[in-house]
């Protein structure tokens, strides 16, 4: 042990001169502390309360939609769609099979432009015009069956506010009225062809806010509705099979050849390079794709492995006003042909159906009085709607 006055003793603070060392108050130092466990307790508080109430409307959303399709599901089982309806014998034989391109439908929307217009009504005349084309196809070609590939946006979007001052009417109605038309198309080509039909979604018919890529979050759509209503009510039909609906990309086969769906939201500026990398994600697995089929921007264009589809819609007030850009009614038909021995050596030809002129075409019936929200005042169709926006 040290002695005394060998043993070390901790030196005394410096100060600068001048200067006296501050006082250290227990009690202010306890306030700060319950200041910020008070700010970080409200912080995790309001994190909380903000979650709590995302997640109720999202419950309350979900509540919704299960139980409108279950209310309408209940009702079709009671109609069914071919009641009343003589299916005609599918004829025998036909080398070839149509693939009906069907994407960005966009019921529910309304165009006034001198350069187009657009309502239900004009909508259920383009596709009995379409319809009225695959069949002089189908005679052509000899065909027997036709595959219908729905692409999405069966429904058009209400998010931003021109898309909501356009639409004719609330979406509950626009599916009903969207499920009248297409059934009639549907039950329209069953009367020469035997029918398959798939799916996909698209990004305008979604009923949340966020555009979803997983099954759970992107099959939160009407165009899911609108398939398994068609589904269901099409369902013991003779010669109309709903082969598959999937989120974001299908593929299926017709006559040996490998026919990938997009939608094409996912398809990049370079469209060529695009579709490419897609199929190469197939080829990876094994799949060779043949021919790919999407969508999305309004604009119909053939090419050697892919074929991009217009609208039903044409062109309306935002991509000629925000776009400079005009487009005109129209769907695309495909003919797979050139089986020999089973297997399939020919080609398969694409052509794309101007829907824009629909004189003299009778549209599909539908139940008219849904398609305004005030089924008294026909004119609001076609009507400027003007809208006040209050702020407090």
């Amino acid at each position: 042990m040290a002695p005394a006055n060998q043993r070390q003793t901790t030196p005394a603070p410096r100060h600068l001169p001048g200067r006296k060392a501050k006082a250290v108050d227990p009690d202010r130092e306890l306030l700060h502390f319950n200041v910020r466990l008070a700010k970080s307790r409200q912080a995790l508080a309001d994190t909380n309360r903000l979650e709590r109430k995302a997640f109720r409307e999202h419950a309350r959303v979900e509540n919704a939609v299960a139980a409108y399709t279950r209310e309408l599901c209940s009702l079709l089982d009671e109609r069914g769609f071919t009641k009343g309806v003589s299916l005609s014998r599918i004829p025998d034989g036909g080398d070839s099979v149509l693939i009906v391109q069907l994407s960005d439908l966009h019921f529910n929307e309304r165009v006034e432009l001198p350069s187009n217009r657009y309502d239900f009504t004009v909508a259920a005349q383009r596709l009995a015009k379409l319809a009225a084309r695959v069949k002089q196809l189908g005679v052509c070609y000899g065909a027997r069956k036709v595959v219908v590939a729905c692409l999405g946006d069966f429904l058009n979007s209400d998010r931003r506010l021109d898309e909501l001052l356009s639409n004719a009417t609330n979406r509950s109605k626009a599916t009903l009225l969207a499920v009248d038309i297409l059934r009639a198309f549907l039950l329209d080509l069953r009367q020469q062809f035997e029918l398959e039909v798939y799916a996909i979604t698209g990004n305008e018919s979604r009923v949340g806010k966020e555009l979803g890529w997983s099954d759970a979050l992107a099959t939160d759509s009407y165009d899911l509705m609108i398939y398994e209503i068609l589904r269901r009510g099409f369902e013991g039909a003779d010669g109309i099979r709903f082969c598959g609906f999937r989120a974001n990309e299908l593929l299926f086969s017709v006559l040996g050849r490998t026919f990938l769906c997009l939608h094409g939201h996912q398809i990049g500026a370079n469209t060529q390079k695009s579709v490419q990398e897609i199929a190469g994600k197939y080829a990876a697995q094994g799949i060779t794709v043949d021919y790919t089929l999407f969508g999305h921007l309004h604009a119909s264009a053939i090419g050697d492995y892919h074929a991009r589809n217009a609208s039903l819609v044409g062109s309306n007030a935002y991509s000629e006003a925000g776009l400079n850009f005009c487009s005109k009614a129209a769907q695309n038909v495909h003919i797979v042909s050139g089986v020999k021995d089973g297997s399939a050596t020919g080609a398969i030809d694409g052509v794309k159906v101007d829907l824009q002129d629909v004189s003299g075409i009778e549209p599909y019936p539908f139940a008219a009085d849904w398609e305004a929200y005030c089924p008294k005042s026909a004119a609001k169709l076609h009507s400027p709607s003007v809208v006040f926006q209050v702020v407090v």
